[in-house]
């Protein structure tokens, strides 16, 4: 009489398929026993996950600032009546490169780097900034490859958004006491004019933010003073 077999030489085929989706899911969420395309095509998920975390995040974030910040609301108030009301649509969340947590352009409107900010104050801020850059190309029709023009703008910028911030400013390895929101702001102004494909140098973009610092940092409007 044979044996029998102390175990079936194969799987019923429902048995092997739950095994290989474990087997799949496990590897997956490892990244062990994946072949180079397999660990490739993970990577890509990955990313597109974050990707979307982070665009929900700042969404989210953007809507809650738009509704209950008192910066922001008084400033989009302000470009409404200017004549240059700022829907949702024209501040828009993307990934950026390092260094960056956002960006204004009088064609596109408000960058908000999505995988940039340390907190939802980080991006108050930062929108902040970007308003007031808009509201200075509503109000004072700024030249942006005009120097001067743009270093005006730089310095309120920094001056009124809370960019300038003692915290912000510790956090950036800057302590010292004695006009620390001054220098902080004439820091920032000169690094972004420097960025300005018209400026060929630290010395011109120094220059340009000399040029206009006594009437740009007393310029706290629309807000009364800085807030």
């Amino acid at each position: 009489m044979p044996e029998n077999p102390s175990s079936s030489p194969t799987e019923p085929p429902e048995q092997s398929a739950a095994f290989e989706k474990w087997r799949s899911g496990l590897a997956q969420f490892t990244g062990l026993g994946l072949s180079e395309s397999e660990k490739a095509e993970r990577e890509r998920l990955k990313a597109q996950g974050k990707l979307a975390k982070d665009w929900d995040k700042c969404e989210g974030w953007k809507r809650d600032l738009m509704n209950y910040s008192p910066m922001i609301t008084f400033l989009l108030n302000h470009l409404k009546l200017a004549g240059c009301p700022f829907p949702s649509s024209a501040m828009q969340c993307h990934p950026c490169p390092e260094n960056r947590a956002g960006g204004f352009s009088p064609d596109h409107g408000i960058l908000l780097c999505q995988d940039r900010f340390f907190n939802k104050k980080h991006m108050e801020d930062t929108l902040a900034h970007e308003l007031v850059h808009a509201f200075d190309h509503c109000r004072f029709k700024v030249d942006w490859g005009n120097l001067r023009h743009h270093a005006c703008s730089e310095i309120r910028a920094a001056n009124l958004s809370g960019d300038c911030r003692f915290t912000r400013e510790v956090k950036r390895g800057f302590y010292a006491f004695n006009k620390q929101h001054q220098a902080c702001v004439k820091r920032r102004a000169i690094l972004s004019v420097l960025a300005n494909p018209a400026c060929t140098s630290p010395e011109m973009a120094e220059r340009a933010v000399n040029e206009v610092w006594e009437s740009c940092f007393t310029d706290t409007r629309p807000f009364d003073e800085i807030y």
